[in-house]
């Protein structure tokens, strides 16, 4: 578009082509399409979460050690608000019907609260800009940061207005573009986000989040989530997925959602849509390349939430006392686990036929717990951008668990409310039951799972909260929300914590078989090389030398692979990043920001 800017003062090219484009239905969709540029890239919707507790990989960055400074942040951008407002202002021509007007500035609005969704869960509050800036001396470039209360107060307007003005109300073509619902489903996720900082948050060091918090309390917000989200799933066009019981081989009615070609609109709200043929989506080279992406794997703390299938909490022990091998511990387990990762019965096609395949150690899984949520089982994806498989970014299942924690935080929620959003979710994975510390697939539970009270400390006292967020974080494993939950819940201090531990193997400088299938699948060496030469292309290094994190940690009849990787922090000062020092320096005798605490 000739008409987005990309700076605040950065006048239109002409008024002829500002006239073209809003006089018009036309002109004014092919503008809106610009509002699009703020969702990510087809290449970063598959691995939204590179940052997560229970992820072990191969490197991290200076935010993930805590050394991110001022002057190393770099996201203050504010051009994307600067074409949407520009949208806003000019939006007034009456030749196009005020119902056509309004659809189109709901569609902005819907994209300006996403864009200060960004900025608050980055920054905190920061100033509120509903105009175009059109000269470097208009004093309001240099305004101090408005509350919280605003900045929601904002948002929430923007999402209600597009809710109702939005004139498409159906699922759109592999829900690539927004309705309605989109609003209602967001707005659900931003209350949730808020309504958790104002609670996790309120006797912290970080003086920013309680500042400005009067007009809403965190039981307003917690309400306001569950009423937009029952909103969803009442009266919109959504269900769950369904069709395909898992029967094995790693495929299944949930795991459809992320691998399919044409979007699943059943349940799907909104997508990235990726093309082989110009090259638009490199799920499989980012998860499964030995030389691209971070490794990403998953930690034994977290894979040990997962249920058994009947419901029960998982025992890591056989009846003998002996740790269960991997091919045990993926058996009979919460189907999404064998969806979720290359579990013992992980089918692959290779040019020689379909395949069982384990974890690849070399150089692509480090844990064991190798990830397949968004690849595709065909071998001849993995080497270049080919996927073309669509990412969703916003779907039901994320709409009933913001309902069920929301209603779980204020007390209320029922075991109708159970059976509609957790007992759902866990009846589509393939899960038959439950008990009083898990919650059946009809009734909320009576008492805390031992273990999920350990892992959530602040919930402990909260059984139906313990597993409305173990299922929240199994069914949303890797879709991009788990940073953004330790930010909001104060629980940060978990990617410091999670000690990376990977799959039990009964011994080293021997092959193992990791999916009981009789064949040797991985040789784990510690000693200088390896000691059975035939054994080579199976080999994984786990000693110390070699500058090698990837090491094994003695326990009874065995050991655990281990990823050492030093210096994981995360200081309180970096729940909120830091305003940039350049940011902070233009101007700075006018400037009336503040610096976020800490730095």
């Amino acid at each position: 578009m000739l008409i987005t800017a990309c700076d605040f003062n950065e006048e239109p090219k002409s008024s002829a082509s500002v006239d073209m484009v809003f006089s018009s239905e036309g002109g004014l969709q092919t503008y809106a399409y610009s509002f699009y540029q703020v969702l990510p890239t087809y290449a970063d919707a598959s691995h939204r979460n590179a940052t997560l507790d229970y992820g072990p990989k191969q490197s991290v960055s200076g935010m993930e050690v805590g050394a991110y400074t001022v002057n190393t942040s770099t996201s203050w951008s504010w051009t994307a608000l600067r074409n949407i407002n520009f949208f806003l202002e000019n939006n007034v021509d009456e030749r196009v019907p005020a119902a056509v007007r309004n659809n189109y500035s709901g569609i902005a609005r819907l994209f300006r609260a996403r864009f200060y969704f960004d900025k608050l869960v980055t920054y905190g509050p920061v100033p509120w800009i509903d105009k175009v800036f059109n000269s470097p001396e208009d004093p309001d470039l240099y305004n101090p940061r408005d509350t919280r209360d605003l900045i929601i107060s904002k948002i929430i307007e923007d999402l209600d207005f597009a809710y109702n003005n939005i004139t498409v109300a159906s699922a759109t073509s592999n829900s690539s573009t927004v309705n309605k619902w989109i609003a209602m489903g967001f707005k659900s996720r931003v209350c949730l986000f808020e309504a958790a900082w104002r609670k996790y948050h309120a006797n912290d060091q970080l003086d920013v989040a309680r500042t400005g918090c009067t007009q809403y309390s965190a039981n307003d917000l917690y309400n306001l989530a569950a009423q937009a989200a029952k909103e969803v799933i009442d009266k919109g066009p959504y269900k769950l997925h369904g069709g395909t019981a898992y029967k094995g081989g790693g495929t299944g009615a949930y795991r459809e959602l992320f691998t399919s070609i044409d979007t699943q609109t059943d349940e799907v709200m909104l997508a990235i849509v990726c093309d082989a043929a110009i090259q638009l989506g490199e799920n499989n080279w980012w998860w499964n390349s030995s030389t691209y992406g971070p490794h990403l794997g998953m930690s034994r703390k977290f894979a040990k939430t997962y249920l058994n299938i009947d419901g029960t909490p998982y025992n890591e022990f056989n009846d003998d006392g002996s740790y269960k091998q991997f091919f045990e511990e993926t058996k009979g387990r919460d189907p999404r686990m064998n969806m979720t990762l290359r579990a013992y019965d992980y089918i692959r096609k290779t040019p020689a036929g379909d395949a069982l395949t384990p974890a690849n150690f070399q150089g692509h899984a480090l844990s064991g717990y190798q990830v397949t949520k968004f690849v595709m089982d065909d071998i001849s994806y993995d080497d270049a951008r080919t996927n073309d498989n669509n990412t969703p970014l916003m779907r039901l299942g994320e709409i009933l668990l913001n309902y069920a924690e929301a209603k779980a935080e204020l007390g209320t929620l029922t075991d109708a409310d159970w059976a509609q959003t957790v007992g759902a979710l866990r009846k589509r994975a393939g899960i038959t039951g439950g008990t009083a510390a898990t919650g059946t697939l009809t009734a909320r539970p009576t008492e805390a799972d031992p273990y999920m009270a350990a892992y959530y400390p602040p919930m402990a006292n909260n059984p139906v909260l313990l597993e409305v967020m173990r299922e929240r974080e199994i069914e949303l494993a890797y879709e991009g929300f788990r940073l953004i939950d330790l930010k909001r819940w104060g629980l940060c201090n978990l990617w410091v914590e999670d000690p990376w531990e990977g799959i039990f193997i009964p011994a080293i400088n021997a092959p193992v078989d990791l999916n009981g299938d009789g064949k040797a699948d991985a040789y784990f060496y510690d000693t200088d090389s390896i000691g059975d030469s035939s054994q080579a292309a199976i080999g994984v290094y786990v000693g110390t030398k070699k500058n090698n994190y990837l090491n094994v940690k003695p326990v009874d009849g065995g050991y655990f692979i281990y990823y050492a990787m030093p210096g994981r922090d995360w200081p309180q000062r970096q729940y909120l990043y830091p305003i940039p020092q350049v940011v902070l320096d233009l101007n700075s005798d006018k400037n009336q920001l503040t610096q976020n605490p800490g730095w």
